[in-house]
């Protein structure tokens, strides 16, 4: 055991596989015994896994045996994990908003909310337009938004006004139909 910690320790790939290997039972084991609040087991792994890679590179073979001394890396690392999800003066500051930045704020400008709710929305009015739509009926409704009048866009597809508003009133129906 001593000679694969001491290769792994060294950069062996070959040798830190055969570690992880030998301990990854130990490390679920350990992983599976705690809780993160709005983490998953996978984050309680990882964190393991770095109780592992600390064991490796500070171990010294004259102070005890490796096994004991990854036992107590990985749990010490996982327990630090759960005590640093769980310290309660972290929790205000998980989900903070700078008030100095809101401060700044223009009238004129969106929170970031608002900027990711816009572009959400944007996103499902795209996908509604491409989804729902014919290709007349698409290109219609974008001259039209773009501020063409029923004449101009009849001009510009070379159809007739009825047939402009008809597509008009078609895609109106459709999108708000979408869901």
């Amino acid at each position: 055991m001593e000679e694969l910690v001491k290769r792994a320790k060294e950069g062996d790939e070959t040798a830190i596989e055969q570690l992880v290997d030998n301990y990854k039972g130990l490390i679920r084991a350990y992983a599976n015994r705690y809780y993160l609040v709005g983490g998953d087991k996978d984050d309680l792994l990882q964190e393991g896994m770095l109780g592992l890679f600390y064991a490796v590179t500070k171990y010294d073979e004259n102070k005890g045996s490796f096994p004991a001394f990854v036992e107590l890396c990985v749990l010490r690392q996982i327990l630090d994990a759960v005590k640093r999800d769980n310290a309660a003066k972290q929790k205000p500051l998980y989900n903070y908003v700078d008030i100095i930045a809101l401060g700044d704020m223009t009238d004129g400008e969106n929170t970031p909310l608002e900027q990711l709710l816009q572009k959400e929305f944007f996103q499902r009015v795209v996908q509604a337009v491409n989804d729902q739509l014919t290709q007349f009926e698409r290109s219609v409704i974008l001259l039209f938004a773009d501020g063409f009048s029923y004449d101009a866009i009849a001009e510009k597809t070379g159809k007739s006004y009825k047939a402009v508003d008809g597509a008009l009133q078609r895609a109106r129906k459709k999108l708000l139909e979408y869901k």
